[in-house]
């Protein structure tokens, strides 16, 4: 772990069924990268709302105790949490809420460093509905795991009359699927409503990632996402389908996306950069079918980055495997006496982008070292 962490402020900075649908075209609208990335963000400090064992910490603390911080070198943002207190209200942690919101796009995040595959972790990377109740305006799970978990899972969630279509996935191959293949992971739940019947409570739609040693499947999540170098996760959303995509690092794609990041004065609003998502291939993951209005059920999305532990998900499958392996009897009792297990359970993020349609022809479709931040 790097030591050359600076505490230098820099508070200033933080006053549809078929594939058809999509579009090739893409232009950045709005760039949450790197120096624009907290004047972008607001620091959620209430109760975990999935009853986790957390202590999300405000601004002030965040910076005070260097939760939050920039890497230098790769111009790119540090999201940690405690890894020395034993503390019997939660383990300190943050979950930055984007202050703005968008309705339909492709969101892209590359995420150099995700909390790795420790018991009691849940990190999620998501957008939320900003319009009513939850989940009236929906919730979309880009990329989210627990505990020891190796593969990423996607979701969404939504009220009752949202089901989705599982049509066939293909080999696990990223771009290698054959013609009729629409996902490469699992469908694990069809039925978005987060009381549907015969499913667990808040399951939603869930696909689930393939195994990164399974038919070549991909680094998705955690230890094995960090020790590939992490990569490009991107969500498409339009009207007929949400569609999410997982480019390694060592992938044409994702050097592209990465060698594009901003300079620490880049405007947030830049629009420049144009992306043609057409030899994309087949994504890890496709939301579609004519039992869901996506238009409907997804408006007004903000973007959320937390780490959370146990709770209402890595608390409840506890006893899956992570009991045996730490010997603690519960998810609380190891996350709060093993303070030292989670030093890696952190995101370095090295851009956030938004980028909104612009037509076109529809789609026929090295090992960064884990440390702190140089400085904040």
């Amino acid at each position: 772990m790097r030591q050359s962490f600076s505490t230098t402020a820099l508070v200033a900075l933080l006053t549809t069924f078929v594939s058809g649908q999509s579009n090739t075209s893409y232009m950045l609208k709005d760039d949450l990268s790197y120096q624009n990335f907290f004047q972008n963000f607001e620091f959620f400090s209430g109760p975990d709302p999935t009853n986790g064992f957390v202590q999300y910490q405000d601004k002030q603390s965040a910076v005070d105790n260097q939760y939050v911080g920039y890497f230098d070198d790769t111009k790119s943002v540090y999201l940690g949490v405690d890894s020395k207190e034993k503390d019997p209200k939660g383990r300190k942690s943050v979950r930055l809420e984007s202050t703005k919101s968008w309705n339909k796009g492709l969101l892209v995040a590359d995420i150099r460093h995700m909390p790795d595959s420790t018991c009691g972790t849940w990190p999620a990377f998501w957008t939320l509905g900003v319009e009513g109740k939850w989940p009236e305006s929906g919730e979309i799970d880009i990329l989210e795991g627990v505990n020891d978990q190796d593969a990423a899972a996607v979701t969404l969630h939504t009220a009752a009359g949202c089901a989705v279509d599982d049509l066939r996935q293909g080999s696990g191959v990223q771009g290698a699927a054959d013609a009729s293949s629409t996902f490469l992971g699992d469908m694990v739940t069809d039925n978005c409503d987060v009381d549907a019947p015969n499913q667990d409570k808040n399951a939603g739609c869930s696909i689930k990632a393939p195994k990164p040693q399974s038919h070549g499947g991909l680094p998705t999540y955690g230890t094995k996402f960090n020790n590939a170098g992490g990569g490009v996760y991107a969500m498409e959303w339009t009207d007929d389908a949400i569609a999410v995509w997982f480019f390694p690092r060592n992938s044409s794609v994702a050097g592209t996306i990465s060698s594009s990041s901003p300079t620490a004065s880049s405007a947030p609003n830049a629009t420049q950069q144009r992306l043609d998502i057409s030899n994309w291939g087949t994504p890890l993951a496709r939301f579609t079918g004519r039992g869901c209005d996506f238009a409907q059920r997804f408006r007004n999305h903000k973007v959320i980055f937390d780490t959370t532990f146990c709770g209402d998900w890595a608390g409840k499958v506890w006893d899956q495997s992570c009991a045996k392996k730490t010997g603690a009897k519960t998810c609380q009792e190891y996350v709060q006496n093993n303070p030292e297990a989670f030093a890696d359970a952190y995101w370095e993020i090295g851009s956030l982008k938004w980028f909104e349609s612009t037509g076109g022809e529809p789609v026929k479709r090295n090992v960064r070292q884990p440390g702190r931040p140089v400085r904040w």
